[in-house]
């Protein structure tokens, strides 16, 4: 519950003189101020009169380790044991009951948590001026606040791991303790990198558990109880709200957000309450939304976002909790790497997509998605609740399909969409509607490359040239031994008897020939041959045509008609026109030899159709694959122009 303008203020009139002190350091720990002791806390102090003077065993106190406002710690040597240990007892001005009492306190606290990250308490005794005084094991080393922004001393004293990775490796350690003393039913509601120690072996200690609070009241009345602790007490700097002494009462809730204020410090260089004034430090543990870098890592921001919420019931439930998540976040450091690379190639796919159309490289724009689509699907493998890389492989894809739908590539804008779970349902629709369309098209052309394809049909027309070529080439010959004077007449009924001929050649032959374009278009010229000489005869006999002249033009009417088949159907029968052009220009210079050079122009005629239809000739093969070629080449080319039009459009 966030406390409003007005319970700040009361909180503010209730620091009094130590007002100024939080203002100047408010990263020094705030004591609970009560100075009359309860019956539960002077049951307490009884215990200390049942300890015995000395009863640590026979110390040798020696040189002073390490002094704070109220207490010193002095290196002594324990006799009966021959070690060295650490002993904290209170100043000459602080020895008083609620001092007394602290110290107390915290031998009791850190004696009940025996845990690797917590001090052990060897013994607890008097000194000689009837004070406790606490027998500690020794840890030689420094504070975690001296060392938790300084990257070069870490790497020094403990290896070359980064700074991040190894704070967080402490921070795991430390929420362990914290668990632990959870676990017992204590809430510590001071922790900071100052009540950190670190062991010269990177050993880990929670310190200074004076002001820890108790969940559980054992009737002992040693400890005081969380639901007691109403006042302000803790470090400002680090401070959740309810500590301000407002709201929800302390909880092991209160030590998660502390857990978080320690993370905040290790993403951000400083504790997450700061401010010019103590009222702006205030309104920053009430309102509890610091700001974070830029740079600071996504994962681990949300982490610590959930820890220092303002409300106790939106943290995590517990330090183990914190803790997990921290600890999945150093396992899925090198996923999340793999990703942030991924990320970079990603942006310069973007750059390139956002070039014209007619200057983007393919080969580049699919060497920088293959890059992208690699690493973000390697973070995946590693981790794959990865949201950077499920979100960057998405977003790659997405941009590709766009680019392939622009670019009329309705199959690979489909196989790239395939790739996708849940892919957007509009695109999904522009997709199948160009996927539909480039089918139409590609089998459109298709079935025109098909009709013009002369392989097909090719036994049929063999058969027909064979046969039909030696009827052509015998008939002149043959007219001209049995009729001494030929007529074009005659001409006319051979032209209706091959008319007839073809018919039933046609009707038998129906399939085969009506098949392809090539064959139908094949087949009706050369219907249109007979039809024409048949006019032509017709025409001849009503001009009075001698029959030599008819015959003579009539060579010429088939070299028109072979050249036309040349150039419009099969490039390959050029010879045949030319025989006929020869046969024609030898008639009009001996026209005598007419019926030999129709003949010998028919042969060639049907030798030069057996050749290229034959079946066993593989070169109609190649020519099918050059005309498949040709048609996919003029595919290619409508999709290019599709694509420079949408370019220009944009």
């Amino acid at each position: 519950m966030l406390l409003d303008e007005e319970a700040l203020h009361a909180t503010l009139d209730r620091f009094g003189p130590l007002a100024d002190t939080i203002q100047q350091n408010p990263r020094a720990t705030i004591e609970p101020r009560t100075s009359t002791a309860d019956e539960n806390e002077k049951r307490a102090m009884e215990v200390l009169t049942r300890v015995s003077l000395g009863g640590a065993g026979g110390l040798q106190l020696e040189r002073t380790l390490g002094e704070g406002g109220m207490g010193i710690v002095r290196l002594a040597t324990q006799v009966a044991l021959g070690r060295k240990v650490a002993v904290k007892s209170l100043k000459e001005e602080a020895r008083t009951q609620r001092m007394t009492l602290k110290l107390l306190r915290e031998a009791w606290i850190t004696g009940t948590l025996e845990h690797p990250n917590v001090v052990p308490v060897y013994d607890l005794g008097v000194d000689e001026h009837g004070g406790p005084r606490l027998v500690l094991k020794r840890i030689e080393g420094v504070e975690w606040a001296a060392l938790i922004g300084d990257e070069r001393r870490v790497g020094e004293r403990f290896g070359g791991r980064a700074l991040l990775e190894w704070n967080l490796s402490i921070f795991e350690q430390i929420a362990q303790a914290v668990h632990f003393a959870h676990s017992r039913g204590i809430v510590h509601r001071d922790l900071k990198p100052e009540n950190v120690m670190i062991g010269s072996f990177g050993e880990v200690y929670v310190l200074d558990w004076g002001i820890a609070v108790s969940l559980i009241d054992d009737g002992s009345g040693r400890l005081p109880l969380a639901a007691d602790a109403r006042e302000m007490a803790g470090t400002p700097a680090y401070m959740a709200p309810e500590m301000l002494g407002a709201g929800p009462p302390l909880s092991e809730r209160t030590d998660v957000y502390l857990l978080g204020a320690l993370l905040y410090e290790i993403l951000c260089g400083h504790p997450p309450h700061e401010g010019p004034t103590l009222m702006a430090l205030l309104r920053s543990i009430a309102l509890s939304k610091p700001a974070f870098p830029d740079l600071a890592p996504a994962e681990l921001v949300r982490i610590c976002q959930r820890a220092l919420d303002a409300d106790p019931d939106a943290r995590f439930e517990n330090a183990e909790q914190l803790r997990l998540a921290v600890h999945g976040y150093l396992q899925h450091r090198g996923s999340m790497q793999l990703a942030s690379d991924a990320t970079q190639r990603l942006d310069e796919l973007r750059v390139e997509l956002e070039r014209p159309a007619e200057t983007i490289d393919r080969d580049t724009l699919y060497n920088l998605f293959g890059a992208a689509r690699f690493g973000f699907q390697q973070a995946l493998r590693t981790w794959r609740e990865n949201e950077l890389a499920s979100a960057g492989l998405r977003e790659a894809t997405l941009l590709l399909v766009e680019h392939e739908l622009d670019d009329d590539d309705a199959r690979a804008a489909a196989a790239l969409l395939a790739e996708l779970d849940r892919p957007p349902a509009d695109l999904v629709a522009r997709v199948t509607e160009a996927k539909k369309r480039h089918e139409l098209e590609r089998a459109k052309l298709a079935r025109a490359a098909q009709d013009f394809l002369p392989e097909v049909g090719r036994r049929t027309r063999t058969v027909l040239a064979l046969g039909l070529g030696a009827v052509w080439s015998t008939v002149p010959l043959v007219s001209s031994v049995v009729s001494d004077h030929p007529t074009i007449q005659r001409w006319v009924y051979w032209s209706l008897a091959f008319l007839v001929i073809l018919g039933g050649i046609g009707f038998w032959a129906r399939d085969t020939l009506t098949k392809t374009a090539f064959n139908r278009r094949m087949s009706r010229t050369v219907l249109l041959l007979f039809i024409a000489q048949l006019v032509f005869a017709a025409g001849a006999t009503l001009l009075d045509f001698e029959i030599v002249q008819f015959q003579v033009a009539l060579l010429f009417l088939w070299f028109v008609m072979a050249a036309n088949v040349a150039v419009m159907l099969e490039s390959r029968i050029a010879p045949a026109a030319g025989g006929f052009l020869v046969a024609f220009l030898v008639a009009a210079w001996q026209p005598r030899a007419v019926h030999l050079a129709m003949s010998l122009a028919n042969v060639v005629l049907t030798v030069n159709l057996v050749r290229v239809w034959n079946p066993e000739d593989n070169s109609l093969a190649e020519e099918t694959q050059r005309r498949i070629e040709e048609f996919a080449a003029r595919l290619r080319d409508r999709h290019k122009r599709r694509s420079e039009r949408r370019g220009e459009r944009r």
